[in-house]
């Protein structure tokens, strides 16, 4: 029994497929017509061939079936009656009802053609009245169809001007959205049809992402020739600085070379002369190392690490030659420990940069502070401060400038590096005149915890 239905169920099915689905032999008849018929003189053929034949066969036919005594206007009456229903399904079946097909698909392709398409498509009749509009456009202006047909096509571009000389043309031009907001546009007019059943198809393209691109382009061209020119003044400051910095102690050590060749003892060189030598060479190490560390920084190695234990061991490193100088050595200390996350050896060398910096414009002697601030908005800040001749209006943005400096010997780099190292940790290095004199470079960098455990 369920055999018996799963049969029936088949059969059923296999029945609606048939019914479905065109047969080849129907198929392969409507492609033999779409062949005869792709000509006017070949649909025009086809129609007489089809009238010819049905005429043939009432004409054979007709004087067999109507009485012999009919009167002839009604045997000619009955003969277009034949004619006119036997021809009018034929032509239908063999002429109209493929074409009807195929201008059917054609209109329904094109149709999806047009509303897929990635422009906006918009017709507008001669006087330029809009007749349709595709999703994109819909997209584009932000306006239903139902809103913008039978409009003037200015409410979408209110720049265009509907002429002979735009048509098959793509000129740039400007939209306007829903909002009121105008976008640069790219427009290009086809012609249809001729006299009053003519239109006219118009094909949008946004170009706001094009303008942001090239905008884009161009801007990252002009940054990338300014870093070009950029690096070559900085490697031709590098290289200014290097010859300076390296050919000065050369020609100090030449000079004592050649004087000892002169006093006939090539051997040996007086103590003094070799403190001058030894001096020399210690200077050309120290830029060479300047400029190393300029040009390749070493990796920050974090550590915890309590930022008043730094300041002890700068001031002992600086107490030689403050003391050489007169230079009064401060340290004011903040209540609680000030805990950084940071490379102990790059902060130190920072701080004593900043110590160096401040002996050499106090060399009659003055005062040197160090004091440490808690911003409380999780920074901990060092002030470096002293009681110098600060710093000049005319040079202050140069400062923290590579290669720049206002020292005789110096190669000019180690506010620049102290500023890189302070960026690197996630801070700032900043450099202001003192309310009574002198400079103060503030170091200030984010904290890694906060304790009050008491004064230090």
């Amino acid at each position: 029994m369920s055999g018996e239905i799963l049969d029936r169920r088949s059969l059923a099915l296999s029945g609606l497929r048939m019914r479905r689905e065109p047969s080849p032999r129907s198929t392969s008849r409507n492609s033999i017509l779409l062949q005869l018929l792709t000509t006017p003189w070949r649909i025009l053929g086809l129609v007489l061939v089809v009238v010819f034949a049905v005429e043939a066969v009432v004409m054979l036919l007709l004087p067999r079936l109507l009485p012999a005594d009919l009167p002839g206007i009604w045997e000619a009456l009955i003969d277009s009656a034949l004619l006119t229903a036997t021809c009018a399904p034929l032509l239908w079946w063999v002429i109209i009802s493929p074409l009807r097909r195929v201008a059917l698909e054609a209109q329904a392709l094109s149709s999806t053609i047009v509303e897929n398409a990635g422009d906006g498509i918009v017709t507008v009749d001669p006087f330029g009245k809009v007749l349709s509009y595709n999703s994109a456009a819909h997209q584009l202006f932000g306006r239903a169809a139902e809103e913008i047909l039978a409009q003037p096509i200015e409410q979408l571009l209110p720049d265009i001007r509907l002429t002979t000389t735009t048509v098959g043309e793509a000129v740039s031009t400007t939209g306007r959205r829903q909002t009121g907001d105008d976008f640069p546009a790219s427009v290009s007019v086809r012609k249809i049809g001729e006299g009053d059943q003519s239109a006219l198809v118009i094909i949008v393209r946004d170009l706001t992402e094009a303008h942001r691109a090239e905008i884009a382009r161009t801007t990252a061209a002009r940054e990338q020739e300014a870093l070009r020119a950029q690096q070559m003044a900085t490697l031709a400051q590098l290289a200014t600085g290097v010859a300076h910095e390296i050919r000065n102690p050369l020609t100090a050590i030449k000079m004592l070379i050649q004087s000892t060749q002169t006093d006939g003892d090539s051997t040996t060189l007086p103590t003094e002369d070799v403190q001058i030598v030894e001096d020399q060479i210690r200077r050309m190490e120290q830029s060479v190392n300047a400029l190393l560390d300029f040009a390749r920084p070493s990796p920050v190695e974090r550590k915890s690490l309590v930022l008043r234990e730094l300041i002890p061991n700068v001031i002992r490193l600086l107490e030689g030659q403050a003391k050489k100088q007169g230079v009064e050595l401060q340290f004011e200390e903040v209540v609680g420990d000030l805990v950084l996350n940071a490379d102990r050896d790059q902060l130190q060398q920072l701080i004593l940069n900043l110590g160096l910096n401040a002996l050499n414009v106090m060399p009659n002697g003055g005062t040197l502070a160090f004091s440490l601030r808690n911003h409380g908005d999780g920074m901990a800040c060092v002030l470096v401060s002293d009681t110098g001749p600060g710093i000049a209006a005319d040079i202050f943005d140069d400062i923290f400038q590579p290669f720049f400096t206002t020292r005789k010997q110096g190669v000019g780099l180690g506010l620049n590096i102290c500023r890189r190292i302070a960026e690197e940790h996630g801070g700032s290095l900043t450099a202001a005149n003192g309310p009574s004199g002198g400079a103060v470079f503030e170091l200030c960098l984010p904290s890694a915890g906060h304790s009050t455990e008491g004064n230090h």
